[in-house]
């Protein structure tokens, strides 16, 4: 069987092994912190801002923290400032100043004209061993006095046979400033003098011109850029610049491709401005009299002026004398030398005539309702918004181009459709952004809507505020959708999952009817906290009858105190019985999700841990969430509406968190909770005794976050390279000599991956970087820490007990890793790593046991881990990581994936699938010996399994199966591991003993 090996040691030998050979690997080591230094270190300020420009070559960057810092810090490798893009350092100093600010002075002027980036470890720490715990940023450019240059076209200077449709970007030496960039400071024009309309985006130090036209064939044109164009420093462009290049050829002759109004309309408006569209730019010019015929059914010809799109493939023709009602009117297209041409003045070959009937509706469509109304603010960000008009429109007019959702100024993408040929819809892609100023405009005029007729209104603009909330807002009803069995005796509730604006919530919003959706008789309670709903009905529910409870959806509805409405009505239909509901619910309450069995002792801090209540109802009956009352013994209790108001609910189910604004005097306490059901039948939960302690430093297992160096340079077996390295070697992740030059980077992904995998077990991001309040403050690190208390943990290697000589099919110690057991992480600093007895992880016994295991099954029966290693492993017959001929390709940090072909695709993913699972398997019990070292697990005896204490498991397996050592490979890579409820409340600091 596989273990872990706990240890229980005196403080004494603690403080002993803390000053082993190698524990600290020659890392400063940090005075005690002073008491009561809580929390994470916060950059307050920094100058040169973000983003600064014309900053002197000498300037000095100046940090502002919260507090006195730690100049030693400062000297992590990922503490830097560089040129934007550079891999080498500036030389830096740092000072301290006054109030928490420290002085950063590069040791030699800087480079003028260049953009530099100033980044700061998450390990910088102050003096009391908090930590930033993110990586920190900021940008800046230098003075800039040089003007701009252009250093070409990605068109060669006189090319010829570029393509019409052509893309044009203009090389420039460094970034241009996007305001200066305009169509009269960076055109293109052709040999006549002639400019192009073009939209013109700022990328990098590239400007790329894309011609709104097809440019014509076998023609000279001129990318032009003048000297008004300005870098970002305001320096204008040294010398104007002109570079030529001609068009391919075009004997290709344009063809229509579709007409509005469509061939025999009838009732079209006589002020109708009919269109042509075709498969390329046109000549506008060339589209008259001579080339169109436009005439009515008498052979009256109608004088027009054309309009054209910006892309020139679309024509629009303005009658400049009106049509008649209720008259039939011919467009044909003439062919012949008098043909209408493309911009390549290649001529129409073909053509077919548009025949329409007008009527007699002139009147433009106009507005009557919009949802939201212009105006309004606290406007959902999920939101689906709506433009009523007064008549039909044509649906062919109706879509992304004809209506527009900008925000903050800038476009939204969005889903424009039309519902019950009036009704505009529009839904933003993505939530809009909260408190954003937004403006939702329907297009009018000859390139907007219209109706069904070809009437076109006016720009319609509705303009609104978003919420300050992103969330949408939900109910629960009660008794819920398709309830049977409901008692008579029952009222009805709904339960808001957030606070109401209590002005929204009545009669006409939250509706209580019988099944035909006539109003019920009864009194309708909002709840002091203003999330529940309840009504009474004033006379005994009908048996065996429907009955409904609807929440109106909209703007008209119910909206949260943030002003988000509900996208849709929310409905519940149910049916009674002849039930007479006189039994009391079953209530379970707990604090932490901690069970009865283990709450022993409890000692919570003032605020942060949760209560969580479950309601059962042997009659199969519904509570009312509104009635939940927590009944604390042993001071003045938060306020029930307060701890109400941020509550989780569900229709059995209620979990509520103590704030800090709620908090707990010290001292003995009691918990009871009391729900009633619909019926008013009282529940009472038994009592939870607890103690409340202060939050200090000698009752958290963290006061500032906890700090562990994974250290993987240990070379314990003396053989002159790391113990990690070792394990690489053993699997077949890295190849003996190096024959690739690629065992140091398959060394830190590999390092890097385990640490990911421990991070996420303790609610951090794969960077360790904290996620938010559930996030636990541990932070694991590669790098030896600089003046800071920190836990050190060895990863790598064989368990130092065992034969250290033993190799492929030796047998294993059954020892995963081995750890110091620390009540309340006493010992912030434990160095036990080079201690007898060992203490670390030790992959290398899981490499014994798997490949002995493997020994005795194979070939009849392949393991996971055999599966995995097989193709690399070099006892297992395989080629190691670097060894293989593609691998001086394949496992660079430059390789190309989506380039590559078959072989070197299969290849990388044969590798990279083992360093995965592998990180998976090794971050696991990484995590899960840090969580002993800082007191996890009780002390005792060392108990047996793949974990060595079944307070340890994952989520979905049952312990017995986890601990079996034939499948810890297979379990740790295929099932999802999390720390049990009572650890993660221990971990996050929502209890303080168990």
């Amino acid at each position: 069987m596989m273990r872990i090996d706990y240890r229980h040691a005196t403080w004494a030998l603690l403080g002993l092994c803390a000053c082993g050979a190698g524990g600290t690997g020659g890392a400063t080591v940090a005075p005690p912190p002073t008491a009561g230094s809580f929390g994470v270190v916060q950059l307050l300020s920094h100058s040169p801002a973000d983003g600064a420009v014309q900053v002197a070559l000498d300037e000095a960057i100046t940090l502002t923290f919260d507090a006195t810092m730690a100049l030693e810090s400062f000297g992590y490798p990922d503490t830097w400032l560089r040129a934007s893009g550079a891999v080498a350092d500036v030389p830096l100093d740092f000072a301290p100043g006054p109030a928490g600010r420290v002085t950063v002075t590069p040791r030699a002027p800087l480079d003028p004209e260049t953009d530099y980036v100033f980044q700061m470890s998450a390990l910088t720490s102050d003096v009391n061993g908090r930590i930033l715990d993110l990586t920190t940023s900021f940008a800046f450019r230098t003075l800039d006095e040089a003007p701009p240059n252009v250093t070409g076209v990605d068109v060669p200077p006189n090319a010829t046979g570029v393509d019409r449709q052509a893309v044009f970007t203009v090389h420039f030496d460094e970034a241009i400033d996007p305001p200066s960039v305009t169509d009269q400071t960076l055109y293109l024009r052709d040999v006549f003098g002639g400019r192009y309309s073009c939209d013109a985006a700022v990328v990098g130090d590239d400007v790329v011109l894309d011609p709104h036209a097809d440019l014509p064939g076998d023609r000279q044109f001129f990318v032009v850029a003048t000297t008004a164009l300005e870098d970002r420093a305001g320096n204008r462009l040294a010398a104007p610049f002109q570079s030529a290049f001609t068009t391919a050829g075009d004997g290709d002759a344009p063809s229509a491709t579709s007409a509005w109004p469509a061939q025999g309309a009838a009732g079209v408006s006589p002020a109708v401005q009919p269109t042509f569209t075709f498969d390329e730019s046109m000549d506008p010019a060339t589209v008259e009299a001579a080339s169109l015929l436009f005439e009515d059914e008498f052979g009256n010809i109608v004088p027009f002026a054309v309009e054209a799109t910006a892309d020139q493939r679309t024509l629009r023709l303005r009658p400049t004398s009106p049509l008649q009602p209720l008259r039939a009117y011919t467009l044909s297209f003439l062919l012949g030398g008098a043909a209408a041409t493309d911009v390549s003045g290649n001529p129409l070959s073909a053509t077919q005539a548009l025949n329409f009937t007008t009527g007699t509706d002139v009147t433009p469509p106009s507005v009557v309702a919009s949802t939201p109304a212009s105006g309004q603010d606290r406007v959902p960000g999920a939101l689906v918004a709506e433009v009523l008009f007064d008549e039909d429109l044509d649906p062919a007019w109706v879509d992304a181009t004809t209506a527009e959702l900008r925000v903050e100024g800038q476009p939204w993408d969005a889903i424009v459709e039309l519902t019950a040929s009036r009704t505009v819809r529009v839904t933003p892609v993505l939530p809009l952004p909260t408190d954003a100023a937004c403006r939702l405009v329907l297009r009018g005029g000859q390139e907007g809507l219209r109706d069904v007729a070809g009437n076109v209104p006016a720009d319609a603009v509705v303009t609104f505020t978003t919420s300050s909330d992103s969330e949408r807002p939900e109910a629960l009803l009660l008794p819920p959708a398709d309830a049977t069995g409901v008692a008579c005796t029952s009222r009805m509730s709904v339960v808001f999952d957030a606070p109401m604006d209590p002005a929204t919530l009545n009669s006409a919003t939250v509706l209580f009817t019988d099944d035909l959706g006539a109003p019920l008789d009864g009194d309708l309670v909002v709840d002091g906290s203003d999330r529940v709903v309840t009504f009474t009905p004033s006379e005994q529910l009908d048996i065996d009858t429907y009955y409904r409870v609807r929440v109106l959806g909209g703007s008209a509805g119910p909206r949260r105190k943030t002003g988000n409405w509900f996208d849709g009505d929310r409905l519940s239909r149910f049916r009674t019985s002849s039930l007479e509901d006189g039994v009391e619910p079953t209530v379970r309450a707990s604090v932490n999700e901690i069970p009865e069995a283990r709450r022993s002792g409890l000692v919570l801090p003032p605020s942060g841990w949760t209560v969580n209540v479950d309601v059962s109802d042997a009659q199969g009956q519904f509570v009312d969430l509104g009635t939940v009352e927590l009944v604390l013994g042993g001071g003045p209790s938060p306020d029930r509406e307060v701890l109400l108001a941020s509550a989780e609910l569900d229709y059995d189910t209620l979990r509520l968190h103590v704030p800090a604004s709620q908090e707990l005097a010290p001292g003995v306490w009691s918990l009871t909770v009391t729900v009633q059901d619909l019926s008013g039948n009282v529940g009472r939960s038994d009592v939870i005794p607890f103690e409340v302690d202060d939050r200090t430093g000698a009752a958290m297992p963290f006061e500032r976050t906890q700090v562990v160096w994974v250290r993987t340079d240990l070379d314990r077996d003396n053989n002159g390279r790391g113990d990690f390295l070792d394990d690489m070697l053993r699997l077949g992740l890295a190849a003996e000599g190096d024959p690739s030059g690629a065992n140091a980077w398959l060394e830190e992904v590999l390092l890097q991956g385990i640490l990911a995998q421990t991070s996420k077990l303790y609610r951090r991001g794969a960077r360790g970087e904290p996620l938010g309040p559930e996030s636990v403050q541990v932070r694991f690190t590669s790098y030896a820490p600089i003046a800071l208390q920190h836990m050190q943990m060895a990863l790598g290697g064989l368990d130092p007990e065992g034969d250290r000589t033993r190799g492929f099919g030796d047998e294993s110690t059954g020892v995963l890793g081995r750890a110091f057991y620390d009540y309340r992480n006493e010992t912030v600093d434990e160095r036990n790593t080079t201690s007898s007895p060992g203490t670390g992880v030790f992959p290398g016994e899981m490499y014994l046991f798997q490949t002995r295991t493997h020994q005795q099954l194979y070939p009849s029966f392949v393991t996971a881990f055999a599966s995995r290693f097989l193709p690399l492993c070099a006892d297992m017959g395989g080629t190691p990581a670097g060894a293989h001929p593609l691998d001086a390709a394949v496992l660079q940090p430059s390789f190309d994936y989506e380039a590559a072909g078959t072989a070197e695709r299969a290849r990388w993913n044969v590798v990279m699938a083992a360093m995965d699972d592998w990180a998976t398997v090794i971050g696991v019990i990484l995590a899960h010996e840090v969580g002993h070292s800082v007191g996890l697990v009780a002390p005792g005896d060392m108990p047996l399994g793949l974990f060595g204490d079944a307070t340890l498991h994952n989520t979905y397996a049952g312990a017995a199966e986890v601990m079996a050592g034939s499948v810890s490979y297979e379990a740790m890579t295929s099932l999802d591991y999390r720390f049990r409820d009572v650890d993660l409340a221990y971990l996050r600091q929502r209890i303080l003993l168990r």
